[in-house]
């Protein structure tokens, strides 16, 4: 110590440092040297600085006391800001209605959660000063099986594009012309807070009744002509030609705009697929090649005309070949390929034809007694028809592409809400659960208890094979992970982090993810660990392999490996299962493992962030020690219906097995051709 107040002294250079204070604000301290090892030069200069910096501290209070904003400023404020809120709110209302929000199936509730939201911003900032982040949740009480939605305020303003009030209450000011001060700043605030309290009001208000919203339209009330009496008609001036719109768009196909599309919005993926990759929330390959499909359906039932000529008929023609095609082999074929819809319906037309006709002559071999014994499947007329889920996608891609192109050139108006509709019936019976004697049954097929060979899993043997056919349902009975992130399981993703077993879900080379609160990090479950998942994981490292299930890797790169699961494993255990019903496939242990955390007691938030459903926030402290323990804890409380199974010593399948599967050879037509 010096000696010396408000002076330090370090190395034998003096120092000064004061703690300044502005009103109710936080304290600052200033430090600088005084350039002198000189003890007297610098017990002359500390008080003349004190006396400085206290006479700077008072000019600024005084002036912040008296450099405020008067009524007539402030209600000018809150007038513009009003103006700005009115066409923000519209504005968020119409981009609902053109990319509807991932938290959200219905708009109504995404709409009236985010109008909350802002409204409890609007009111802390306007009572408090400032906007503390906040939790914000929806819960629908009359139903609870739907999702309870749980956002942080910091990202539901984001996704809104909502903006700061600090930020506002300085443009405010600047157009004023008003110098920015400390104190304006404060109250231009809590007026821009205050503006958007009564906009949202106001904006519920024009909701709850359009008209509000728009002067009162004159109209002329009616007044018969006497029969006698013909007026005459009043010759009209012709009006000139109109001329016709040109331009690029006015011959772009409706694949060529999609192309246009991609490239005019970067969170497609941009012109060539790669845009907006980092962040992972950019379209996925499958996704730009769903769209890619529905404009090319769109462009056979036009035949041939512009985008720019559609109309609502063309959208009706579309729906009418979605109910007359076959879902499940639609487009599988290289034939159909290169066929338009118009063609691959009147194919299939033909096809269900021929099928009536042979299975009314072996109605008639087989006796109406017999009729349904043995009969082989046949594609039949009940069988047409996309799913729901499949013909909303189309339609959405295609609402998506003309919005868009209705930017750029004018088009008839379309009316989608004829076409997408939402899926009707109780969300609790749309995926049939398991209950725990199914599981029980499930893992006491051969595959779990003993199979004869690596290619004859469904025949009992004394040989366990660890591979797909072993795992991926045991993961999905634990973990309630999609088939898709199940099968597309890179081996970098299991990692071994603070004592415990994890996996990391996330974007890889072979798949993106459903939404992007889908990534998350999953506890490996006791049981899985019992039974050896760990010591399949490092004998795949040491085998040198990249991927958890390489054998379900297609040679030839298409399709998903979920899907090859189901096609080449699934299939064959369902038919062991004579429980299973409609709805009850490989997404049903998903709900098993939700509705077992459900029974626990386990918090909604934990089952979520389990499910990888919408979170409150992204942040790096949400994976905490703290917070994997809650969900390891959560993951215990699903039935091990698994315990008598004995583990075994890993047993790889052979390596010329784990290669990427070949395509089946194409099948000759065995009708031939006529």
């Amino acid at each position: 110590m010096c000696g010396i107040q408000n002076v330090s002294r370090k190395q034998g250079t003096y120092y000064y440092r004061k703690l300044i204070r502005l009103g109710a604000d936080k304290p600052f301290r200033i430090r600088f040297s005084l350039k002198t090892t000189s003890r007297r030069r610098a017990g002359l200069l500390a008080p003349a600085l004190t006396l400085i910096c206290e006479r700077v501290a008072m000019n600024m209070m005084s002036k912040m006391a008296g450099d405020g904003l008067d009524a007539a400023q402030r209600a000018e404020i809150f007038r513009r800001q009003i103006l700005v809120e009115r066409d923000r709110l519209e504005a968020m209302h119409a981009s609902l209605h053109v990319l509807p929000p991932e938290d959200h199936d219905d708009i109504g509730k995404a709409l009236t959660l985010r109008l909350g939201a802002s409204e409890m911003a609007a009111q802390d900032g306007a009572m408090q000063g400032k906007i503390e982040d906040f939790l914000v949740a929806r819960v629908d009480p009359d139903n609870d099986d739907e999702d309870i939605v749980v956002l942080a305020w910091s990202d539901l303003a984001a996704s809104i594009e909502h903006e700061g009030a600090e930020q506002a209450a300085v443009a405010r000011l600047a157009e004023l012309g008003l110098m920015q001060s400390a104190l304006r700043e404060a109250m231009a605030r809590k007026v821009v807070n205050e503006a958007r309290i009564v906009a949202i009001r106001e904006f519920r208000e024009v909701l709850a009744n359009p008209g509000s919203a728009y002067a009162p339209v004159p109209r002329n009330e009616y007044e018969p002509t006497s029969k006698d009496v013909i007026p005459a008609p009043i010759p009209s001036a012709p009006s000139p030609a109109q001329p016709a719109v040109t331009g690029p768009y006015a011959t772009m196909t409706a694949t060529e705009g999609l192309e246009k599309f991609f490239e005019h919005n970067p969170r497609t993926g941009g012109k060539d697929g790669k845009s907006r990759r980092k962040n992972g929330q950019a379209w996925t390959a499958k996704t730009r090649k769903q769209a890619r499909v529905a404009a090319r359906f769109l462009d056979d039932v036009m035949q041939g005309r512009p985008l720019a000529q559609i109309t609502h008929d063309d959208l009706v023609k579309l729906n009418y070949c979605f109910d007359r095609v076959h879902g499940a082999t639609l487009l599988r074929s290289p034939k159909q390929q290169d066929m338009t819809i118009l063609e691959i319906v009147d194919e299939y037309e033909a096809l269900v034809a021929e099928n009536e006709k042979l299975a009314a002559k072996q109605r008639q071999k087989r006796g109406p007694e017999n009729c349904e014994t043995d009969a082989p499947a046949q594609l039949t007329r009940k069988d047409l028809g996309l799913s729901l889920v499949t013909t909303n996608r189309h339609f959405g891609f295609l609402r998506q592409l003309t919005d868009w192109f209705a930017r750029h050139h004018p088009i008839a108006a379309l009316d989608y809400s004829a076409f997408i509709m939402k899926k009707q019936g109780n969300a609790r019976e749309d995926r049939q659960r398991y209950t725990e004697e199914q599981g029980r049954m499930i893992f006491s097929l051969p595959p779990w208890t003993g199979t004869s060979s690596p290619k004859r899993r469904m025949q009992p043997g004394t040989s366990i094979y660890h591979d797909s056919w072993y795992w991926v349902p045991m993961i999905a009975w634990y973990t309630g992970m999609r088939l898709d992130e199940i099968s597309s399981l890179e081996l970098d993703e299991i990692e071994f982090e603070g004592g415990h077993w994890q996996v990391q879900v996330k974007p890889n080379s072979l798949r993106g993810l459903k939404t992007g609160s889908s990534k998350r990090v999953m506890p490996v479950a006791s049981e899985l660990l019992r039974l050896g998942f760990h010591n399949y994981v490092e004998a795949l490292r040491d085998e040198g392999e990249w991927l958890l299930f390489p054998e379900l890797l297609p040679e030839s790169g298409i399709g998903t490996l979920g899907r090859a699961f189901y096609k080449t494993r699934w299939t064959h255990l369902a038919k062991q299962l004579p429980f299973l019903v409609d709805g009850q496939a490989n997404h049903s242990f998903r709900h098993t493992a939700i509705d077992a955390m459900k029974a626990a007691g386990i918090s909604s938030e934990i089952r979520a962030d389990f499910a990888g459903h919408k979170l409150a926030s992204e942040t790096e402290g949400r994976y905490s020690n703290a917070h994997m323990k809650l969900l390891r804890n959560a993951a215990e409380t699903i039935p091990q219906v698994t315990k008598d199974l004995d583990p075994h010593p890993i047993n790889l399948l052979p390596k010329r097995l784990r290669q990427p599967r070949k395509a089946r050879p194409k099948r000759s037509d065995a009708r031939g051709s006529k």
